[in-house]
């Protein structure tokens, strides 16, 4: 091919291209599915936390369980049980973890026989019973020596003080029997109020001190605030066990505004910032969790925000959770109802 006629299949080419880029690109379709709208621009409108929370006014505080506890065993041992897990439901007294016991059970069954062995009291007692027949055969012959009538009675004294020893002894016995149950409450961790796990950080054969966290038991029936309020306002407000509190817990769609009361107030006052720390508590049947934020007042904030106050719980939003022989939840019908549970029959 010649330099000429490669020239010009390089222009027809070109001029294909811009014929082609000139035409009109076709229409869509109205039947093409359209992009949904981005929330967080659709939400931008409705008035942050932020914005609300000013409006309100008060104090800032974060809610918190009403009870938080982080169990550790008191001294050095090995995980040889698990029973508790996350998120289960407990009550008083319910044993939720178990160290190696062998030891200190072997030590109770020892003990509790020892205790419960009345031999020693029976030798004794027929032992003090024949020194005294002994004694009286003596000294109602008349034919005795002084020797004789002593060596009778002491061994009669020593008899009974023997038989008394046999008593002291089964007392301590007892006592010991006590003192090994006692200690046996060492190897377990037992649930020190209602509450439910927050975690477990322990697991089956592991080696803990009494250094190491094992689990935490929260209870957040209620919920505590701590806001720092200002010193003036606390002694204006004459603030003390029993004032009314009003709280704006922050919430996902919106705030929501409940009563809560006073607990205390702290009896002292930074001098830097001029606040106090006031307890405040408030009721949690909507089961919240612990950790959001939340503004606390003591004046009423106005009929204006009676519209942010949560609706009455239901039997469903009150207990969510159905109880488990046991004391454990059972994971299943929470997020998988069966159909005898959800039309009132007998749990599986």
């Amino acid at each position: 091919m010649t330099t000429r006629n490669l020239g010009a299949s390089t222009l027809l080419t070109a001029a294909a291209l811009l014929t082609l880029a000139a035409l009109p690109s076709p229409a869509r379709s109205d039947n093409q599915p359209q992009q949904p709208p981005i929330q967080g621009l659709q939400a931008a409108a409705d008035p942050s936390w932020d914005t609300i929370a000013a409006d309100f006014g008060g104090f800032k505080a974060d809610t918190r369980p009403s009870r938080d506890v982080t169990m550790q065993f008191p001294s050095a041992t090995e995980i040889r049980e698990v029973i508790a897990v996350g998120g289960q439901h407990v009550k008083k007294g319910d044993i939720l973890i178990r160290a190696r016991d062998a030891d200190i059970l072997a030590a109770i069954a020892v003990q509790r026989d020892l205790a419960e062995n009345d031999n020693e009291i029976e030798g004794s007692a027929k032992q003090a019973q024949l020194a005294q027949f002994k004694f009286d055969r003596i000294k109602g012959s008349n034919t005795f020596s002084p020797t004789e009538f002593e060596e009778a009675r002491i061994g009669m004294e020593v008899a009974r003080v023997q038989h008394e020893q046999a008593k002291r002894n089964k007392q301590q016995n007892v006592l010991k029997l006590k003192q090994a149950e006692a200690q046996y409450d060492r190897y377990k961790l037992d649930a020190p109020f209602d509450g439910i796990i927050e975690e477990v950080m322990v697991e089956v054969g592991e080696g803990v001190t009494e250094q190491t966290k094992v689990l935490r038991l929260v209870n957040i029936d209620k919920l505590w605030l701590d806001p720092y309020a200002d010193t003036a306002d606390t002694i204006r407000l004459n603030l003390k066990e029993g004032s009314p509190a009003w709280v704006l817990v922050e919430m996902p769609d919106a705030p929501r505004l409940v009563m809560g009361k006073v607990l205390y107030v702290s009896p002292v006052a930074d001098s830097v910032s001029q606040t106090r720390r006031v307890r405040v508590e408030i009721e949690n049947p909507q089961a919240w969790p612990a950790g959001t934020q939340a503004r606390v007042r003591f004046t009423d904030p106005g009929k204006e925000w009676e519209k942010y106050k949560p609706a009455a719980p239901t039997a469903a939003t009150a207990e969510p959770y159905r109880q488990v022989p046991g004391g454990g939840l059972d994971l299943n019908e929470v997020l998988h109802p069966t159909t005898a549970s959800t039309a009132g029959g007998s749990p599986k």
